[in-house]
């Protein structure tokens, strides 16, 4: 019998990076490496899901416009189900990263994200739910929309709930607009919470990672899958912590690599491996994602 859909929520974006070798002589203009790539946390948490070989079911909302299109046409090369919707009103998502030397700064637009209609991700939450998802996965950023974690709430209030349901909760920022009352009230409804180390001290308000780790756990019940970088990941069930150290590798571009991570955790979760073993191959998937270019790097396979 065929494992369910994967159900991911999230943000859907067009990425694009500027590589800037040198400040332009006059000013105005000079060469870089420019690359287009697709990116937001739900279509990189989906697009690592379908390198795992998972079905997945992804919701979000796309401007009616070509970028729009081009998203779409992706989805269907890579076989994901869209089941998400698009709006006349704003623009599909886009960011833009420029890097020059060490300079580092990204510019983000969240247009059509920032549209999606709490009953519609209600509706398609409880859609996922009848079909028996084999697990849920939710950005932080689609509880940024009014009434989305009233939505999360309620189609996991009166259903039959798979054993993996996942919350990254979002950059710091983000975070910000929805405080931490209401970062903590979404994570209660979830099994795991998959923040980074500096979003989890943040959020715990505590200076170190163990200890916001318990912390979260202890707040919201949920198992807590730490990203440490480049030095691995922790986990955090109960009195104990596991820690798993980082692959040496040489990282090429670090762009989604916790989405990667996350789409592995959930992965070997959702089909019954240990959470220990889920930490590791998560850690070994993200190693792999680093060393190749680009948000969504075509040349990443299944490996796990």
């Amino acid at each position: 019998m065929p494992v369910a859909a994967f159900f991911v929520a999230g943000d859907l974006n067009l990425d694009t990076t500027t590589i800037v070798p040198a400040p332009a002589r006059g000013g105005k203009e000079t060469q870089a490496r420019i690359a287009l790539s697709f990116g937001g946390q739900g279509g990189n948490v989906a697009f690592f899901l379908r390198c795992l070989g998972e079905p997945v079911q992804l919701f979000g909302t796309l401007g009616n416009d070509p970028a729009g299109d081009l998203y779409l046409e992706h989805l269907a090369h890579l076989g994901i189900t869209w089941a998400g919707g698009r709006t006349e009103q704003l623009p599909t998502g886009m960011v833009s990263v420029v890097q020059q030397g060490n300079a580092y700064h990204m510019y983000r637009q969240r247009g059509a994200n920032s549209a999606i209609p709490a009953e519609s991700l209600e509706r398609a939450l409880r859609d996922a739910l009848a079909s028996r998802a084999a697990a849920l996965f939710i950005s932080g950023y689609t509880l940024l929309n009014e009434g989305c974690r009233e939505a999360l709430a309620a189609a996991v209030s009166s259903a039959a709930l798979p054993q993996v349901i996942a919350m990254d909760p979002a950059s710091i920022d983000a975070m910000s607009v929805i405080g931490r009352p209401g970062v903590l009230s979404a994570a209660h409804v979830c099994t795991y919470l998959l923040p980074n180390e500096e979003e989890a001290c943040w959020l715990a308000q505590e200076q170190d990672a163990e200890a916001a780790a318990r912390a979260l756990h202890q707040v919201t019940g949920a198992t807590i899958a730490l990203k440490l970088g480049a030095r691995g990941a922790l986990l955090c069930a109960g009195d104990a912590v596991t820690y798993v150290p980082g692959v040496p590798v040489e990282a090429l571009d670090v762009t989604g690599a916790g989405d990667s991570f996350a789409a592995a955790f959930v992965s070997a979760c959702a089909h019954g491996r240990s959470e220990d073993v889920a930490l590791q191959q998560a850690v070994l998937f993200s190693s792999r994602k680093v060393q190749l270019a680009g948000t969504q790097p075509p040349g990443m396979a299944a490996t796990l």
